[in-house]
């Protein structure tokens, strides 16, 4: 049962016609009855009578059409409520995200916000997870995508996701480990390009290797995504960073991604709010939107991640 059919029902019913609702509705008759009669095949009752002078609700077809109206109604009133809700938000929202989220959350969110939520006037500024704290704290952003970084105190956050690292190779480098996961220990003395400190990831890296006595050869510091992933893929050096960074890259085939385990390294993303703008309406709108969009990405399984 969908909402359409539910539309068709009603039409009939108020009708007492087949053919005058699918006239209303502007589909085939032979479409409407298959619909009908399918619903009532789902339900496993009979919804008319069909007489000469054309159909009539059953007993149990009259509850089910006073049960119909009011779902209707209720969905026309969401709809009126938030064709209200769009025109009356309004404000600024500056959003800072690290630019391994932007990649894969902007272009939804931010063709969203313009499409529904058109009062609403979005400003985006990228950089890695530590600069985006700091802007929060100093009141530069209003509303902040980043991974956790200790050593911040980010009290007005909420947790989006957890993601594992992986170690990133040319397509064309030999793999390491077993299957689709290689051993931490494993990586000892490996040449790798890295963020260098106090990037979160490198200290998330670097804490995960003492703790497992494991020294990577940190051949090249670099602080830019795209750098990286550019000589990742020219197969002279290898690095690690989680699936969603390099996930156009993976499916064009350049690159490919080995979990990195024994331990696993995960590090969690969070949504924070700037205390002065957290209760403003536009603000509220778009970490909504944010929620929703993290949370559509990881069950479709374009961002690998764990709610």
């Amino acid at each position: 049962m969908d909402l359409r059919d539910m539309q068709y029902f009603v039409s009939i019913a108020e009708t007492g016609s087949f053919t005058r609702a699918a006239a209303q509705n502007n589909v085939a008759q032979s479409a409407l009855s298959r619909r009908i009669r399918e619903l009532e095949e789902e339900l496993g009752v009979t919804l008319f009578y069909r007489n000469g002078r054309g159909v009539v609700p059953t007993d149990t077809g009259g509850i089910f059409l006073d049960r119909i109206r009011r779902v209707l109604a209720d969905i026309r009133q969401i709809r009126e409520d938030i064709g209200a809700l769009r025109s009356t938000v309004h404000g600024t929202v500056t959003l800072g995200v690290p630019p391994s989220v932007g990649l894969v959350l902007l272009a939804p969110l931010l063709a969203q916000i313009r499409q529904e939520f058109p009062g609403i006037q979005m400003r985006v500024l990228e950089g890695f997870s530590g600069h985006v704290a700091e802007w929060l704290s100093n009141g530069r952003v209003d509303l902040a995508v980043l991974y956790n970084v200790r050593s911040n105190a980010l009290l007005d956050a909420e947790h989006l996701l957890f993601e594992d690292m992986q170690l990133i190779s040319a397509r064309s480098a030999p793999r390491v480990g077993r299957g689709n996961s290689v051993a931490l220990k494993e990586l000892d003395g490996m040449q790798v390009a890295l963020p260098g400190r106090p990037h979160g990831l490198r200290v998330l890296v670097d804490e995960a290797c003492a703790k497992a006595e494991v020294a990577l050869e940190i051949v090249l510091e670099l602080e830019t995504l795209p750098t990286i992933k550019t000589l990742v893929a020219t197969g002279a050096i290898r690095t690690i960073l989680p699936m969603i960074a390099v996930h156009d890259e993976i499916e064009a085939g350049t690159l490919q991604a080995t979990r990195i385990v024994d331990p696993v390294i995960s590090r969690e993303l969070i949504l924070a709010h700037a205390p002065q703008r957290a209760n403003a309406p536009a603000t509220r709108m778009v970490a909504r939107l944010i929620r929703q969009h993290i949370e559509t990405l990881v069950r479709s399984g374009h961002w690998r991640g764990r709610i």
